[in-house]
């Protein structure tokens, strides 16, 4: 069977370090929902309520904010009472702060039991330093666990030589987010070929309406449509070769096409799209100033906290004819893996066995609007949205690595500032490339 895109992109970056990716314990009561205590717990137990001491395993987050911050205490605090030999201590922070810290405490005595970390380099950097556990071996005794789970998610935290190193606690890819009503007003369908999307933009601009909402501070949202249109235009062998920096040319002419397609799209986006934030060009998709949106699927809790009413919908990012792979939904999961420090492997697993379950993964979808790889946690959803995006997730072919996650250090941060200078209109495309094909290859004499 011919390896996947994304494992030869994995297997290629383990080498090097990609750090451009593109969070306070409960006591509610408990509940029935928690899982059964395993055979360890259940000896912990009686030691625990003879008053001998709890056995403490640190849970580092980076999901600081509601709904997902009181989602994980409450469940937190239903599985310590389920289990009362059991402590869990939470810890939080932001998106950078987090990657920053945890990137120190891993390798120390400080160490957390179970922290969030990205698939692909980000994890593979702790593997690499023997800090991550395993999973393999729990997976290989539990069928059902392991059968329970996605394949196409759990391969986003498996190396190329099948160690499992975690386990995802939220699904994510890219789609077009558009409000319905604009849409309907223009007499406007749902463009799927690149030329039918044109046309849509063409459209809207010439009635006055910004087609495209898009805010490009931090690098990373424009680097996405990029990476999209790789996959489509170069050949999956070609970008793996190029995404691993010992080898990486970036020569393909599909890469220049990449960029002068993204170009097009500059002059349909709301004006200042470097100076402002993601979250800001959202804002003004969700208040109907622009028809569309290029978004994760995990803002749909966004879209709907910043404006209910809003009639929106989705749709994939429209065909390019070239060399590439148009089946691949571009997105990555995110996921809890466990520290190999850990002194309570058995329990750490246990945990995350429930918690990124089926069962607490359907009560997620529900309460936080973000799915874990658990089979089936869409079963009781009603709101169409969440429908339609576990749809897209479950039933893709394979997961597109983010773009920005793919490269090395060096290299990302050559082709995103390269994509914010054509977005200034400061670079051609061609220009773009022949900076990044330099930066490739001193990344070649670097990691040789």
């Amino acid at each position: 069977m011919k390896k996947s895109f994304r494992k030869a992109v994995y297997a290629g970056i383990s080498c090097v370090m990609a750090l451009s990716m593109t969070a306070c314990s409960g006591n509610t009561a408990g509940s029935s929902s928690a899982a059964a205590p395993s055979e360890s717990a259940k000896a912990g137990s009686t030691q625990a309520a003879s008053g001998g001491e709890k056995k403490v395993i640190k849970l580092f987050h980076r999901f600081p904010d509601d709904p997902a911050n009181s989602f994980i205490e409450k469940k937190v605090a239903e599985y310590e009472a389920a289990h009362p030999d059991i402590d869990i201590e939470i810890t939080s922070a932001q998106n950078q702060p987090y990657k920053e810290k945890i990137k120190v405490v891993v390798g120390s005595d400080e160490a957390p039991d179970i922290f969030f970390s990205w698939g692909g380099e980000f994890s593979e950097r702790f593997i690499r330093e023997n800090l991550i556990l395993d999973l393999n071996p729990y997976l290989e005794k539990d069928a059902k666990w392991k059968d329970s789970l996605l394949d196409t998610q759990m391969v986003e935290y498996t190396t190329d030589d099948g160690m499992v190193y975690g386990v995802p606690f939220r699904l994510d890819g890219k789609l077009f987010f558009y409000n319905k009503d604009i849409f309907k007003k223009e007499g406007l369908e749902i463009p799927k070929t690149w030329d039918e999307f044109i046309a849509v933009c063409d459209k809207l601009k010439a009635d006055g309406i910004t087609p495209i909402a898009e805010g490009n501070q931090d690098q990373w949202p424009a680097c996405h449509y990029v990476g999209t249109l790789n996959q489509m235009l170069v050949a999956d062998d070609v970008r793996a070769k190029d995404y691993n920096p010992k080898t990486g040319e970036f020569t393909d002419p599909g890469y220049e096409k990449a960029l002068e397609y993204y170009q097009q799209l500059v002059p349909y986006m709301n004006a200042g799209v470097n100076g402002q934030t993601h979250d800001m060009a959202r804002l003004g998709f969700t208040q109907g100033q622009t028809a569309m949106l290029y978004a994760e699927l995990v803002e749909i809790t966004n879209v709907k906290q910043e404006n209910a009413d809003l009639n929106w919908g989705m749709f994939n990012f429209p065909v390019v004819e070239g060399s590439g792979n148009p089946d691949l939904l571009t997105g990555s999961p995110e996921g809890f893996v466990i520290s190999s420090k850990t002194k309570y492997p058995e329990e750490c697993v246990e945990f995350l066995k429930w918690f990124l379950g089926p069962e607490v993964g359907a009560q997620q979808a529900e309460d936080v609007g973000w799915f874990n790889a658990s089979k089936g946690v869409d079963a009781g959803l009603k709101d169409q949205s969440l429908i339609d995006a576990y749809k897209a997730i479950s039933s893709a072919k394979e997961m597109g690595p983010w773009f920005d996650s793919s490269l090395y250090s060096t290299v990302c941060d050559t082709y995103l500032t390269a994509i914010s200078d054509i977005t200034n209109g400061d670079v051609t495309p061609k220009e773009a490339m022949e900076k990044v094909q330099k930066t490739a290859k001193e990344a070649q004499s670097l990691v040789q």
